[in-house]
């Protein structure tokens, strides 16, 4: 932190001199600064993040739909809504947004189907032990 509190004594010059080289210091960190955060800000780090966001908003969702919560989630839903029409206008991040669509779209379809047949074994079972007489 820099320090401010100037003696009386000492002459002009020195204060400026140190207040230039302060100034320098701190237009280095800003800087090495945006150096960071372009280098994190790429399309893919950007779509992971949508991503994370996007499964915690319907998780929380459906965990409050399953909880007997009632109420709309509507505005808690617009902030991350709005981003998500945002980002889609951006034409760097659409073809990655388009495959983790395609890729979660891909697993609900598979969770599906795995469902389904599980429940359809379940009920073959029923049926086989419901046809059998107990006392036979």
């Amino acid at each position: 932190m820099p320090h401010t509190d100037w003696k009386p004594d000492v002459p002009l010059e020195e204060r400026k001199r140190k207040l230039l080289a302060e100034g320098a210091l701190f237009r280095i960190g800003i800087m090495q600064a945006r150096g960071t955060v372009r280098a994190n800000l790429n399309a893919e780090s950007l779509a992971k993040g949508a991503f994370n966001r996007i499964v915690g908003a319907v998780s929380s969702t459906f965990s409050g739909a399953l909880s007997g919560k009632g109420g709309s989630n509507l505005q808690s839903l617009s902030p991350l809504l709005i981003g998500g029409i945002s980002l889609l206008s951006r034409r760097y991040l659409r073809k990655p947004l388009l495959y983790g669509a395609v890729i979660s779209a891909g697993g609900a379809v598979a969770y599906y189907l795995t469902r389904r047949k599980d429940r359809e074994q379940s009920a073959g079972a029923d049926t086989d032990d419901a046809s059998t007489p107990d006392g036979e």
